[in-house]
């Protein structure tokens, strides 16, 4: 009988200790913050709405636009820098094509005030690819994202990362991938 308690506590103990993943969004922001954020980096990282000026794209009037998408966009990693407090992200995007693939998204910024972005940029995108396949592939990226800094050991590797490559790179002051030489 005795035996049989501790077994029954242990389990208690165990599951209540539930392991949570250290790159969940959630361990970060509620539910409402997580759409606010959302919200922010599709208007940096969609396309604009039609007939906007792309230097308007983030004027109130649109942002209703932005909200109706979020639903099509999903955080799989996150993770605030203890040292110098830069978030970054890695997500799910939808693109357009015709077997629904999507594309893999990471990125950083800072955070400011009102949950602004600042400082905001796309390291790299993936191909379009099946969600898991961008899953999968985004899991390398991420680990590499989370030790080394960067994503140098897949430049130019295109099956895991369509952009940068030799003729893209994401400009940080428009905040664009663009095709200007470098």
């Amino acid at each position: 009988m005795r035996n049989f308690l501790f077994v029954v506590m242990a389990v208690f103990v165990f599951a209540s200790c539930e392991k949570r993943d250290k790159y969940d969004v959630d361990q970060y922001f509620s539910k409402a913050e997580q759409d606010t954020i959302m919200t922010n980096i599709v208007t940096y990282i969609y396309k604009v709405p039609r007939g906007v000026d792309p230097k308007n794209k983030h004027d109130l009037a649109y942002r209703k636009l932005y909200v109706s998408q979020i639903n099509q966009f999903e955080f799989v990693n996150y993770h605030i820098d203890a040292v110098d407090s830069i978030h970054y992200f890695f997500l799910i995007r939808p693109a357009r094509n015709v077997h629904n693939h999507k594309r893999g998204v990471l990125g950083k910024y800072k955070l400011g005030k009102e949950l602004q972005l600042l400082d905001f940029e796309e390291i790299a995108n993936t191909p379009m690819l099946a969600v898991d396949e961008i899953r999968e592939k985004g899991a390398y990226l991420w680990e590499d994202l989370m030790y080394f800094g960067n994503l140098d050991r897949f430049y130019l590797n295109k099956a895991y990362v369509e952009f940068p490559d030799e003729r893209t790179r994401y400009d940080f002051d428009k905040k664009v991938w663009t095709y200007e030489k470098l």
